[in-house]
């Protein structure tokens, strides 16, 4: 049987799905998606497992952003 496509109805919500599965795979306590417009990076949505690294709604020039 072929597996349903997922639909999700926004960014947060696909990416909670994404962080819980990738979560399971992978041994590191931040996940986050981020925009960068090459000006300033915008963190959209954020999983902090153990400890708080960073929050949604950060944001940085992008130049101080390495």
């Amino acid at each position: 049987m072929a597996e349903q496509p997922m639909h999700f109805r926004s960014l947060e919500e696909a990416s909670h799905s994404i962080f819980d599965l990738l979560s399971d795979f992978v041994g590191i306590n931040t996940f986050f998606i981020a925009k960068n417009d090459g000006y300033q990076v915008d963190i959209l949505e954020v999983l902090n497992k153990d400890y708080t690294l960073l929050e949604s709604g950060f944001q940085i020039e992008f130049q101080q952003s390495y």
